[in-house]
This record gives structure tokens, sequence and C-alpha cells, in this order.
């Protein structure tokens, strides 16, 4: 939960015992708590090509929304673009154990822009995991928009402020995933994303999974929000 937003991470069956009425139980589980805790709306990310799980999200109230798609290519690839991309970067600190986090409320503010709420915990989690570094990207002075970077060269969740650049933004991200030696560099494409998409098409990134966001309201910013994977928004 983020405020009053539910979101399923992770919800497996082994496929033996599939169409046994688990999931569907499962589901009921948390979707029960979801209105335990009054949520407004209910949202999840799960692979396009899943029928089944699919199907189940439908009967359940969470409709297709978003199309998705990981999108990768070598390294090398994304080496063609300049070394000044137009934006600056910043590196963001992990929130500490006492005291005010400087990075919470410019975060909390696009966050709030893209999303319809805050994700302070979500943040949290991510900063002091070790799974991903951060990056506040700058343009002109001003917040530009962040992005979170694995060892492995996967980008996400990356943010772009609304009224910003987009291209100069997911191009100073992608530079970004190249420092740590990775062989290719990834990152989930919403649909909607056009100028994202332009741009990593023009440098050689391929379709490698198609996905789909599925929730029982519309919301969100997606020409301006690349979530992270499909257990984390």
């Amino acid at each position: 939960m983020a405020e009053k937003f539910w979101c399923l991470s992770q919800l497996f069956v082994k496929p033996e015992m599939q169409a046994k009425g688990i999931g569907q139980a499962l589901l009921s589980k948390t979707l029960m708590q979801a209105e335990l805790n009054g949520a407004a709306n209910r949202a999840l990310i799960t692979f396009a090509y899943n029928i089944a799980s699919t199907g189940l999200y439908i009967k359940n109230g969470l409709y297709p929304r978003e199309p998705l798609y990981r999108m990768a290519a070598p390294a090398q690839a994304v080496a063609q673009i300049p070394a000044d991309a137009g934006c600056d970067i910043t590196p963001i600190a992990p929130r500490p154990e006492s005291g005010e986090w400087p990075a919470g409320e410019w975060i909390g503010r696009i966050d709030q822009e893209l999303l319809g709420f805050r994700r302070d915990l979500h943040h949290q989690f991510l900063l002091g995991g070790g799974a991903a570094r951060a990056v506040r990207i700058e343009h002109a002075g001003r917040a530009a928009g962040y992005a979170y970077i694995s060892a492995r060269g996967h980008v996400g969740p990356l943010a772009i402020a609304p009224g910003i650049d987009a291209k100069a933004v997911v191009t100073t991200a992608l530079r970004c995933a190249l420092e740590g030696g990775a062989r290719q560099v990834s990152l989930l494409v919403p649909g909607r994303a056009d100028v994202v998409m332009q741009t990593v098409l023009a440098l050689g990134f391929r379709i490698e999974v198609p996905l789909v966001l599925m929730a029982s309201r519309p919301f969100g910013n997606w020409g301006n929000y690349l979530p992270r994977d499909p257990g984390f928004l």
C-alpha cells in the first residue's frame, strides 16, 4: 500500500497446481486486505502473454490499462550517446535513520504529479537494499527526474518531471547505466511513452518481454514514468 493505492507485487501458483482455485483463493485474501485498508485503486503488472493470470485479474475487476515492454540493447549501442546528454546527475543518498531526508520532498512531488500518490517507503526500500543506485537528474538547475540503476544495467523506476525534455532525461539515465560495466542496458517502456520509445529504438533497443499494467481504475502519466519490473511499480 502507498497511501490509498494497493499494488500486488507477486503471486505464483505452480503450473501443475493451476486451474484448481488456488490463485483465486490467494487473490481474494489479498484483495480483502486492500479493502480493509481502504484502497481507492488496485493495480499490478503481469506478463501480457499469460492469459491464465490476465483472465484471473480481469475476473476480479483489474483491467488492462497500459502495455509495457521490457527492452534491452548491448552496452556498445548505448555508448553512442554523447557524454553530455543535456542533463546533470547527482547521487541520491539513502534516508538517514534519524532526521530529515532532503530528497524526500522533491521525489515525493514528482511521484505525486506522475502517479497520484507519494511512495516514500518504496524509495526507502530501494535505497536501503543495495540492489540499485539512485540518481537525481537535473536540467538548468532544477529536478528533471530520478532514476534507479541496477548493477546489471537495468534502469527503473525512471521518473521524468512534467514539462521536461523526456529524451534528455532518458539518455542521461542510460549513460549512467554504463558506468557499472554492465554488458547490456534494459528498461520497461510504457506503450504511451512515445518519446522514450522513439529514443531507445533509435539506439538499437529491442523488445524482450511484453507485459501489461492492470488496474481497477486508470491512473498515472505513463509517458513520463517507467516502472522497475513486474514485481515493483
